[in-house]
């Protein structure tokens, strides 16, 4: 994702839509995510999960558990005010996408990116928000998430924590 928002930064770009390719997030939600980043101010959008008007369809109940124990987690340590940290449903504004390509994508791989982005957004003064999403179990591929996976994302995690911390004590927009 880090890689796809560095190029569209490269051509130009002034809003940068990422979004799995599992056909799990529907193209149709795209204009309500432009419409909530105009109407908004905000620098970042998100099409979440977990917001009271959202839904999850066709998700087995361990993946569900999982994806909430994950974001559980990740709140109580990142403190970020959003409800669905690992969703890659976004929608960048350039000033937004630019911060993220000059210090993201260093602490892990995986869904650990997504935590890193929020974090280094929020704690550098940026705006983000939410919006309802529905969610669809993939139609094409596999999973990621793995044993492996998970170890790497807690690992990962507390590294995200220790530079919200840096981020903390640094200050704000700009930093």
């Amino acid at each position: 994702a880090i890689l796809g928002l560095r190029r569209h930064v490269a051509e130009g770009c002034d809003r940068i839509i990422e979004m799995d390719a599992d056909f799990s997030h529907a193209p149709y939600e795209i204009p309500a995510l432009l419409a909530a980043l105009e109407s908004t101010g905000c620098d970042m959008i998100i099409a979440s999960r977990y917001l009271p008007e959202s839904r999850i369809v066709h998700w087995p109940l361990g993946r569900r558990l999982f994806s909430r124990c994950a974001n559980l987690l990740a709140r109580s340590l990142l403190r970020v005010p959003v409800h669905d940290y690992t969703n890659g449903f976004r929608l960048y504004s350039r000033s937004a996408a630019e911060i993220i390509d000059a210090t993201c994508g260093r602490l892990g791989r995986g869904f650990i990116p997504l935590s890193e982005i929020l974090v280094n957004l929020h704690y550098r003064g940026y705006r983000i928000a939410e919006i309802p999403s529905v969610f669809v179990n993939r139609a094409r591929g596999e999973s990621s998430v793995t044993l492996t996976e998970v170890r790497q994302a807690l690992f990962g995690l507390f590294s995200i924590y220790r530079l919200k911390r840096t981020l903390e004590s640094k200050g704000r927009k700009g930093s």
